[in-house]
This record gives structure tokens, sequence and C-alpha cells, in this order.
């Protein structure tokens, strides 16, 4: 986008200096250069947002020595300003015509507002130039660029308000992204990539008085994995950390969608179930249970699968006070499964 606006910038440059600089450079370099930093500034932004072009690439850039050449064509071989004007607005229009398309097609899920901005800017400078190309076809014959009128002056402008815009738009996108990614971070464990505990008493309270509110169960898991000091111990801590990871991909694929997963501390991690009741809670931890002894994670030098197990303790919520009331009582069967030799599922 940098050297696309920079292009931009030189062409407009050398075509303003067209009674100084020789007529070549002016307008059979100018005004392809204009058109390549439009091309570039739209591909940068369309990899900033995330889409990739495809078809479009390919025929994008032929616009480029073929413009030159009829340029020259124009200037030099038969001279014509009219056709001139009506080749650079027909290759512009079209290159704002297509990205504006592009932003439709692949429209993201996030930045839909600076999108459907990005899209109606693009349309409006397409039909500007369509128009502009429309109006010199019925104009007289013109005998020099400087006297074609209020239209085509405004032309020089619009390319600088496609800067400003995709400038702007690209601050915005930027804004939302770190945004989003600041959020991501303050809502999640940085090893596990599960919920924080933070954001799983966010998503309880929540839960909570919606549970009230229509009278529906919920339930937490609580899990803890069995003698993982020994784990680190014997393995080191990148064993360890391993160890986590994998058992937080377990809980993660074997829960639905919406229920919420989160390292609650250390080697201890919490599952919150909305509309399941205990006996569906302790189906659902028996199940990761099970899956758990299957994992296994290679020691240092690869030779040994570190395998594992996990105690599991459950609760749902009978008309309590508040939600830290059925996790207290699944902690409590947490202490239990680990007190009867851990490895199981205790319901209370």
């Amino acid at each position: 986008m940098g050297i696309g606006y920079i292009l931009i910038g030189v062409g407009h440059f050398l075509l303003g200096m067209r009674d100084i600089l020789n007529d070549f450079t002016s307008i059979v370099i100018g005004n392809p250069m204009i058109i390549l930093g439009v091309i570039l500034v739209y591909r940068g932004l369309f990899r900033f947002i995330g889409i990739v072009p495809k078809l479009e690439t390919r025929l994008i850039f032929l616009f480029i020595p073929l413009l030159a050449g009829l340029l020259y064509y124009y200037k030099f071989q038969v001279p014509d300003i009219n056709a001139r004007m009506i080749l650079f607005s027909l290759t512009y229009s079209t290159l704002c015509f297509i990205p504006a398309f592009g932003l439709w097609k692949h429209k993201k899920e996030y930045f839909n507002v600076q999108i459907n901005l990005l899209i109606t800017m693009y349309l409006a400078m397409g039909f500007f130039h369509g128009f502009r190309l429309i109006r010199t076809t019925r104009e007289d014959q013109l005998l020099n660029f400087m006297d074609a009128g209020s239209i085509h002056a405004i032309a020089v402008i619009a390319s600088e308000i496609l800067v400003i815009m995709t400038s702007f738009m690209t601050i915005w996108i930027g804004t939302d992204k770190l945004q989003r990614k600041l959020s991501i971070m303050a809502r999640t464990d940085p090893l596990t990539q599960l919920y924080n505990r933070r954001t799983f008493e966010e998503e309880c309270d929540i839960e909570f008085s919606r549970a009230r509110r229509k009278k529906s169960p919920f339930s937490i898991i609580i899990c803890d994995l069995d003698l993982f000091k020994n784990i680190n111990d014997q393995y080191g801590h990148q064993v360890g950390d391993e160890v986590l990871k994998i058992f937080s991909d377990t809980l993660r694929n074997h829960v639905r969608k919406h229920d919420v997963v989160a390292r609650y501390g250390g080697e201890e991690f919490v599952i919150l179930l909305p509309e399941t009741d205990s006996k569906s809670a302790t189906v659902v931890a028996e199940y990761i249970r099970q899956k758990t002894l299957s994992a296994t994670v290679r020691d240092p030098d690869g030779s040994t699968g570190v395998s594992f197990s996990a105690s599991f303790g459950v609760s749902s919520y009978y008309h309590d006070d508040d939600w830290m009331a059925v996790l207290k009582r699944a902690d409590k069967a947490l202490y239990s499964a680990k007190e009867n030799g851990r490895n199981r599922v205790v319901a209370s």
C-alpha cells in the first residue's frame, strides 16, 4: 500500500510537470504509474484485511503495458486527447469496480462497517470515472488537456480521496484488529488458549442469571491432572506444558460449542455446561476421563510416551443463591475423587 501511495503521488507529479518534462514521461509513464499505484493500494488493503485475490491478479497487471502502449499510440502516432482520457477513465473505472466486487464477494465476519464504506467508495469512484468516460465521448475534440473542464480536474482530486479513504480505513481496521487481539489476550490463557479464570467467572454470572430466569439446569465440571508435579519433576516443565496443552485440546474437542472451558489455575480446569443436568454432565466427564487416558506426550528424547490421567468433580445448579455454591460442590467432589484413588469421576 505504501508503494502504491508513492506511485500515485509521483504519477500526479509527472502529470503536473508536463510543461517541463517531455510528453513521454508525463503521459506515457505518469498515467500508468497512477494506475499501478491504485492496484497496489487495493491489493495491499486486501492482504491487510485477509482477502487473497486470485483471478484478477493476472488480469490486472495486463492493464499497465496495454495502457502505456495505447497512451503512446494516441499521443505520438494518432494524437487524440479525448481518446487518452477515455482510456484512462475506462481503466480507472474498471480498477475500482474490481476491488468493490472483491470486497463484497469475500466479506469478512469482522470489519463490516469498514468494508461497506470501502465498497461504497470504490463504487463511487468507478461510477464517477464511468461518467467522465461517457462525458468525454460526447465532447468536442480537445486541443489542450488543461482546457478540459472541471470534471477532469475533479478526476485528479478523486485519486487523492482514494488515498485518504483507504488510509483511514486501514488505520480503523488496524485499530479494531489490535482491540480484538487485546480482548482475546485478556480473556484467554496464553499457554492453552482456553478461557482464563476471569472469563469463566463472567460466563458463570451470565449463565446463573439465565438459569434462574428460565428455571433451567446447568452443571460445572472441575478437573485436575493427577500427580502433575511428578511429571514436571521427572520429565521437565516442557513436557508438563505439552501435557497441559494436550489435556486442554481433549477438553475443547469433547464438549459442545456453547460450553465454556477454562484453565482455572495451574493444572486445574473447569467446564460450564449450560442446559445440562448432573447425570448428563457426569457422562461428559467420564467420556473426557477415558479420552485423557489414551493421550500421550513424548519425553524430551522422544523415546518414551508419557501418559497421564485426571480426576473430575461434577455438580449442578439446584436453586442455589449463586453459582459459586455449584463450583464449591464440584470442588468437594473432585477432592473426593482424588482421595479415593484419582482417575475417576465423582458427582455431588
